[in-house]
């Protein structure tokens, strides 16, 4: 066989090669959603109502596919008002209440509730159900369409199905003969208000989402929360345990425009808020779907990323984004775990140390350009055994009266990774990130793991004793530890149980005895320190370090494309 027909069968291969890599590729890339669906009022903080306003005008409708279906409209800065259809009480002072029925009317006023009288039949559209709503008001009764199954046309809100009924006779004299329909309560309706609170709409549709969004005319597209600006869309729903849940249904770039500001100060190095940037997508890439349950896929609160919406956008980190636009952090091809915090105190941590798995990127490394002078870089805390009393207490531990806090044991990144609290009754041993939560304050943890522990009473007497060993001389502390005795196995926890240790300066008699009751952690760093320091990147990018040498400075493998 000739050179020349090899030369033609290898170009064939390599041409048939590359257009089924190509094909391979195009089937089995990843693609990224566009769109992100961010919580704002949801769960425990769900909301009662809201008011939603934007600069020229907004629209209420709900997208049928791809197209929206436009059911109410306010032009310029008028605001419509959207509460869930459920119990209130107005009080003399014009205050509105949602108030549990089941608990009884909290105080003397006007109730309103989620009974309503049906007038008529079914109606074409909303402009039918609008022109009979105008011939009922003329007739003395406030009516108002529903778009519920089709639409129709109710009246009332009647705090209980008895009140509707008698209601009946007083309806049927204004209207003549036209049928009356008493309307059972729903977990699903939305109310929809004039700035003076007429009522303009309830929607109670289950297979479609009502959405507020701007309209048109506005530039940049924004609407605004109970006076607070997002930008895309609004979604108003009613879940059982979310009641009622407000969605910003938004451009997932123009998410981050009002993340990394929230997350990272404006005016860091650019490449330090590239880095942010890039974490922040990879974060909300990976969070998706994380709350199905209320159809959403993150927080606006630390429990995702924080989320400011318009007003925190800058535009240093807004070019941030726009310089990254799709660009994340990859591990094997797959988008990676990503964690990042203020600052390591020299050295971040590996994650087994902090939530127990083995991740291959997520390792210790060195720290080496964290300003010193950073918030909590350097930080104390003193507590008084009182308070770590009641904080034990607080989460269902009872050991007596505190008289000693010890680490056991610290990661080979300088963190605690096993401390020891020992009391009058016993002791309780905390490990890793529960460290943190059990010695935190008011919801918020202790700043990092990375501390040494001094007491008042640390020094001789306290419970200590200098000891040769294989590393040179060793201190240990001997309260609440045990001791091998002739006549037996005991507990040191008071300064009657003294015990004696041979060492290479002859016979040292040591005791347990009880500290005065104060400690004081002396610590570095700002968070778990897994991942990213935050206050290490702006330190990198100083000295010269792109964003995304940075990114693979502190997740050891990872590609960021």
């Amino acid at each position: 066989m000739t050179k020349r027909i090899w030369r033609s069968i290898t170009a064939v291969f390599v041409i048939c090669f590359v257009f089924l890599t190509f094909q391979s590729n195009c089937v089995f890339a990843q693609s990224y959603p566009e769109i992100i669906r961010v919580g704002l009022y949801f769960g425990s903080a769900s909301a009662s109502s809201v008011a939603l306003s934007a600069k020229s005008g907004i629209e209420a409708g709900y997208y049928n596919g791809n197209e929206f279906i436009t059911l109410l409209a306010e032009k310029g800065g008028g605001q419509l008002i959207f509460r869930k259809d459920a119990h209130f009480i107005k009080s003399s002072s014009g205050s509105v209440t949602e108030y549990d029925p089941n608990e009884g009317i909290p105080f003397e006023g006007e109730t309103y509730g989620p009974y309503h009288i049906q007038i008529g039949d079914k109606t074409a559209d909303l402009a039918s159900a609008q022109k009979l709503c105008n011939d009922y008001k003329a007739a003395g009764v406030l009516a108002y369409p529903v778009f519920e199954n089709g639409w129709s046309i109710w009246t009332g809100f009647y705090s209980d199905i008895d009140k509707a009924n008698k209601d009946l006779p007083n309806l049927a004299s204004k209207l003549g003969g036209i049928s009356l329909k008493v309307i059972d309560r729903s977990g699903s309706r939305i109310i929809v208000y004039s700035s003076s609170f007429e009522p303009l709409l309830i929607f109670g549709d289950t297979k479609y989402k009502l959405t507020v969004r701007p309209d048109s005319s506005n530039n940049p597209k924004v609407i605004s929360v109970n006076s607070k600006p997002y930008r895309g869309e609004i979604e108003l729903r009613r879940f059982p345990d979310s009641d009622m849940t407000v969605i910003n249904v938004v451009n997932i770039e123009e998410y981050l425009y009002g993340v990394v500001p929230r997350e990272i100060e404006a005016d860091s190095p650019m490449e330090a808020l590239k880095a942010q940037a890039v974490a922040a997508r990879t974060f909300a890439y990976k969070s998706m779907g994380s709350y199905k349950k209320w159809d959403f896929d993150v927080v606006n609160t630390v429990a995702s990323q924080v989320y400011g919406g318009y007003n925190d956008e800058k535009p240093a980190t807004n070019k941030a984004v726009d310089d990254t636009k799709g660009i994340k952090a990859l591990y094997n091809g797959s988008l990676i775990s990503m964690h990042y915090f203020s600052s390591s105190g020299g050295m971040t941590e590996d994650n087994i140390y902090v939530w127990g798995t083995d991740v291959p990127y997520l390792k210790s490394v060195v720290d080496p350009y964290e300003s010193g002078t950073s918030y909590n870089y350097n930080w104390t805390r003193t507590f008084t055994a009182e308070e770590i009393k009641m904080k034990l207490f607080i989460n269902g531990v009872e050991i007596g009266d505190i008289v000693t806090i010890v680490a056991d044991e610290y990661t080979p990144a300088g963190r605690v990774s096993k401390l020891r609290i020992v009391g009058t009754k016993g002791s309780i041993t905390y490990r890793n990130e529960d460290i943190r939560i059990i010695l935190g304050d008011n919801g918020n943890y202790l700043p990092s793991r990375m501390f040494t522990i001094n007491t008042s009473g640390s020094g001789t007497g306290s419970g200590t004793v200098s000891v040769i060993s294989a590393d040179g001389k060793t201190t240990l502390n001997v309260y609440g530890t045990k001791a091998v005795t002739s006549s037996g196995v005991y507990d040191i926890l008071s300064s009657s149980g003294a015990v004696k240790v041979m060492g290479s300066a002859g016979t040292s008699v040591i005791t347990g005895n009880v500290p005065s009751g104060t400690f004081v952690l002396t610590g570095k760093g700002w968070g778990h320190g897994v991942g990213m320091s935050q206050e290490g990147a702006k330190g990198l990018a100083r000295n010269g370090y792109t964003y995304d040498q940075i990114l693979k400075h502190y997740f050891t493998g990872i590609t960021v494309e």
